[in-house]
């Protein structure tokens, strides 16, 4: 968790593997050991700390609550997540786009547990006629987009946890009333 510190506060790409090794009191040598470089350093992170943070975040939805309404805890908990947990959302939506293709298929196994309650919502929305049928993969993205686009909304703010309620509102509005006025 040190680099994720260091990540934090410098910043991934300003982080160096020296810097890592001499916060956690290791040779750079000896962290080679366990990580093949930096990419290989934060894929493990998101490993290690993301599928318990799903997890949480799906245990604080009702499990008697309609799918829709299921869809949208699950996008206001995701957009959330961000404001109170920047260091991790900053670096899930900033930096693993840049990382290795090795590096970002483990971070994307790590979120399959994720991305199953957005499409199980999803499917059952449909099926209970609460959502509309889109073409296979088509609502994934959009969801996906939709809550990349609000955390980096929040994330880009002076202020994260001020501007949350206006970002969550508007995401849910746009999520179930499109664009009509």
């Amino acid at each position: 968790m040190v680099a994720m510190e260091l990540f934090a506060e410098f910043g991934y790409e300003d982080t160096s593997f020296g810097d890592i090794s001499a916060s956690v009191g290791i040779g750079r040598t000896t962290l080679y050991e366990y990580f093949t470089d930096k990419d290989d350093l934060l894929a493990s992170l998101v490993e290690e700390t993301l599928p318990s943070t799903i997890d949480e975040i799906v245990g604080r939805i009702s499990p008697g609550i309609s799918p829709a309404k299921r869809l949208e805890r699950l996008t206001v908990l995701m957009v959330e997540f961000v404001a109170v947990d920047p260091t991790l959302g900053l670096l899930l939506h900033r930096e693993v786009p840049k990382l290795s293709t090795v590096a970002q298929d483990r971070v994307a196994v790590a979120h399959q547990g994720l991305s199953s309650e957005f499409a199980d919502a999803y499917r059952a929305g449909v099926a209970a006629g609460e959502l509309k049928s889109l073409p296979p993969g088509l609502a994934g993205r959009f969801l996906s987009d939709m809550i990349m686009s609000a955390a980096r909304a929040l994330i880009d703010s002076k202020d994260p946890k001020a501007k949350l309620p206006e970002v969550t509102d508007a995401v849910v509005d746009l999520l179930f009333n499109g664009l009509r006025p």
